[in-house]
């Protein structure tokens, strides 16, 4: 459960799960009200893509002018992105088809040490994750 001295890091699945106000949004809601959030800029192109897929890009616009004055925008570094790579393949041993996006997103939670926030089921097994 969310707690105060813990820096989180919200994947695109806790987003989604936030804007629609599902059970596990709630959740997500309680750690945005702590202000200990942050956010892959992968993320923000996930989301980005899937509203606009959606056709719904008015509420892409204020959903993501939300998302970036409540949370920490994190950038894909040099180091991020040339471990991104073998993390993904690390990964693949025991979780199968685990995709590079997802890889970066791990790989961005342990260089800054910060939880996962997501319901993926790609993420259930990670020691870093608060699984919605």
């Amino acid at each position: 459960m969310p707690s105060e001295n813990t820096e989180y890091l919200l994947d695109t699945y806790a987003w989604v799960e936030y804007f629609i106000g599902s059970d596990e949004g709630k959740i997500v809601k309680k750690l945005i009200e702590l202000d200990k959030i942050n956010t892959s800029i992968i993320s923000i192109a996930e989301l980005s893509d899937k509203y606009y897929r959606e056709g719904l890009t008015d509420e892409w616009e204020e959903r993501y002018k939300f998302i970036v004055s409540k949370s920490n925008i994190i950038l894909c570094t040099m180091e991020i992105a040339k471990n991104a790579g073998p993390r993904k393949w690390e990964l693949r041993k025991t979780i199968e088809k685990i995709g590079l996006a997802d890889a970066i997103i791990i790989e961005t939670a342990l260089q800054k040490e910060l939880v996962i926030v997501s319901g993926d089921p790609h993420f259930k097994s990670l020691d870093n994750i608060l699984f919605l």
